[in-house]
């Protein structure tokens, strides 16, 4: 046995070990009994890693006694499925805090003791490295060495391990239990949002063999089975309209009949729910236009991309208010977090292709509302032209009538509070690159459903964005965080704006580790040092995450064992800084953690901040199914649109507030009362307003109203 937890075998004592095995296997424990299988499947088939067996010979020795487990911790059964814990399910929250908050100190104590192997097989390495000599292959003899869980600890280090895990199980005990304000919604899809459930019982009698009667039966016993069905479905609903002429008393005709506003909108031949599924589906699921079309296609209806496409566009005007609403009271968020990516949109690519080569420059599809003031300007032109027209068919003029009244486009809705094309900072003329950016930040700053998530795609960057809105932000909330690469790009250059609001930037942890991970091969000593680092900070967030977070345990463990680890980060990063130019990606990765440490390690003062900006990276990971095939990115109104959706129905997400009967419900009101106050009807306040609270309450959960110019009806 003590052989096949070594490892490699020679033939002779493979063939042993086999028949050893298989006629221990019926006579295991069932924990014993699964490491047993997984050490033959790699005996017989040799087709497990050799990684994957040292785990379960591991597993298997732990099982056996071979190897003691922690005596602080209750291991439970090592072989026991993942998932299922070494604990039984907590009966109270007190319980559960106990059982995580032990858990957590085991998870601290392993994570030391594999922090302790990777530094002595970083030192091991970096002495075989200065023994070898120039002509050799360094690389590829350094990359055969011990494993990690091979090498032995002294008790020294071992006593120190435990001490580690001791320190953090006393840390997050800290405060006064959970604290929600410190809780960050992490779902970037909101589950369920198109399905409708149903439960159906059916009862299956037992079907009896020849020659066996019912008077054979002694007794009759039921089991209940699940059978879990889903479909599509294509509804059509015929409505009866009554419809009655009347005469007037002077002599005229009317004609009266019943509304269909209760169904959906006039002049759609859908309903409220198809234009909430509609949008779900394209919003949220990215489902392509000319696709979805061709699902929902049948011998009833045939629906077409272009269709489709007009339903979506009536959707986000019917919310465009709200998604204005939305970017004020974002404005005034104590922390701001955002990303952006490139996007494409055939329109704008096509007129940057088409420019003629002796420097003339022919208009661009977006030079009626390139910035605030000229959308203004354009808006004030085209109001101009409505009422005129309107007033000459009041007049009677048959020519007016068959002129159409030139509705004005969301893009240029937007553009009038948004600037669509922003400016290079060299001054050389106007930037070329479409980027849809993401924001978020929280309306309340003690309510974590009060998250608004802020789309907008256009020429310029998240530091453009972040002008925009604070151009509209509050003189009294002058105290600003903004989380976010540190790429140039994303940071406030307005001096007006910087002289206005104290600004502090916070870094991403992902951002600083990701050239180590991508560049892991070029560096085997000293890059799989750092990324173990970078994963007992991930650790320490994750354990957080699990036990609750308040104020006092976050500040404990992040001001402690996640400043030891930054010290340690800094400290290997000089390292690399001196071994790789700046011209390397290793070396770039180093430099990039030394400059920016202090933003870097903002969070660890602050415990509302996260301390990566995975969030909104994963809020951009539809843009590259977009990109690639839906409709929306041909022309500038198909991405406001699309980025309207996306707003709302990512706030919902935020606001727990669930997406058919808000989207629905906001739809059917007055489109008049939603255009005068957006407030009302943002996600958050219509979840509060439709949540099962105390009746008397008094709180006030909608923000003050602003006021906006001309919003459309």
């Amino acid at each position: 046995m003590n052989q096949v937890l070594i490892g490699k075998l020679s033939i002779e004592q493979r063939k042993a070990t086999i028949g050893w095995l298989t006629a221990s296997l019926p006579s295991a424990p069932a924990d014993v009994r699964a490491g047993l299988e997984k050490l033959l499947a790699y005996l017989t088939a040799d087709r497990l890693p050799q990684k994957e067996f040292n785990f379960y010979s591991r597993q298997l020795a732990l099982a056996l006694g071979l190897i003691s487990s922690s005596e602080r911790r209750r291991s439970g059964k090592p072989l026991e499925p993942a998932g299922t814990g070494p604990h039984q399910k907590p009966k109270n929250e007190r319980e559960r805090l106990v059982q995580e908050i032990e858990q957590g100190n085991g998870r601290t104590e392993r994570y030391d003791e594999l922090k302790r192997r990777q530094q002595a097989k970083t030192e091991r390495l970096r002495e075989k490295l200065k023994a070898m000599p120039d002509d050799q292959d360094k690389w590829a003899d350094l990359t055969v060495d011990t494993p990690l869980d091979e090498i032995e600890l002294t008790d020294e280090q071992k006593a120190e391990a435990k001490a580690e895990g001791d320190a953090i199980a006393e840390h997050l005990g800290m405060g006064d239990g959970i604290d929600p304000t410190l809780q960050a919604p992490r779902e970037a899809l909101m589950n369920g949002s198109v399905v409708s459930t149903a439960e159906k019982s059916v009862y299956l009698e037992a079907e009896l063999p020849e020659g066996i009667g019912e008077e054979n039966v002694v007794k009759t016993l039921t089991q209940t089975r699940e059978r879990y069905d889903f479909s599509v479905s294509v509804t059509r609903l015929e409505l009866e309209v009554e419809k009655k002429v009347v005469v007037t008393e002077d002599g005229r005709r009317q004609v009266f009949s019943a509304s269909t506003s209760d169904f959906g909108p006039p002049r759609f031949s859908v309903t409220w729910q198809a234009l909430a599924t509609l949008a779900v589906m394209v919003g949220q699921f990215a489902m392509p236009l000319n696709r979805l079309a061709t699902m929902l296609s049948t011998s009833l209806k045939r629906f077409t991309a272009g269709g489709l496409s007009r339903m979506a566009h009536y959707v986000a005007t019917r919310f465009l208010p709200i998604y204005l609403e939305l970017s004020d009271q974002l404005a005034d968020s104590a922390i701001l977090a955002g990303d952006d990516t490139s996007c494409r949109v055939v329109e704008v690519s096509s007129h940057f292709s088409k420019q003629p080569k002796k420097g003339e420059k022919t208009r661009p599809p977006w030079a009626s509302f390139r910035t605030a003031k000229v959308a203004e300007e354009t808006h004030a032109f085209v109001s101009k032209m409505r009422e005129e027209l309107l007033a000459r068919r009041k007049e009677g003029d048959r020519e007016a009538k068959g002129l159409p009244l030139g509705e004005p486009s969301l893009s240029l809705l937007v553009g009038r509070e948004l600037t669509f094309e922003s400016p290079r900072r060299d001054g050389k003329g106007a930037k070329q690159s479409l980027n849809t950016t993401v924001l978020t930040g929280r309306s309340s700053d003690d309510e974590p459903q009060s998250m608004i998530v802020f789309y907008r795609s256009h020429l310029g960057s998240l530091g453009n964005l972040l002008e925009m809105l604070l151009r509209k932000r509050k003189a009294s909330a002058r105290e600003l965080t903004v989380q976010a690469d540190l790429s140039t790009t994303n940071l406030v250059a307005d001096p007006r704006l910087t002289s206005r609001f104290d600004i502090t930037l916070a870094g991403c942890t992902a951002h600083a580790r990701r050239p180590f991970a991508q560049y892991e091969d070029q560096d085997p000593i000293t890059a799989p040092y750092m990324l173990v680092l970078f994963k007992g900070l991930a650790m320490h967030e994750d354990i957080l995450d699990r036990c609750g977070r308040n104020r006092e345990n976050v500040l404990a463990v992040r001001g402690s064992e996640s400043r030891g680890l930054w010290e340690e980060i800094k400290a290997l990063a000089q390292t690399l800084a001196k071994a790789w130019t700046k011209a390397t990606p290793l070396g770039l990765g180093a430099r990039y953690i030394l400059k920016h440490f202090d933003k870097l390690t903002a969070y660890l003062r602050d415990p509302r901040l996260e301390a990566t900006n995975n969030l909104r990276e994963r809020l951009l990971r539809t843009e590259k199914l977009i990109e690639k095939s839906s409709l929306f990115r041909r022309t500038i109104e198909g991405r406001a649109v699309l980025d309207i959706l996306r707003t709302i129905l990512q706030t919902a997400v935020a606001a727990g507030v669930p997406a058919q009967e808000y989207l629905i419900d906001v739809m059917r009101a007055d489109p008049k009362e939603v255009a005068e106050h957006p407030e009302r009807f943002t996600p958050r306040a219509w979840g509060a307003r439709h949540a099962v609270a105390d009746p008397q309450s008094n709180d006030d959960p909608v923000a003050a109203p602003r006021s906006r110019a001309a919003a459309p009806a």
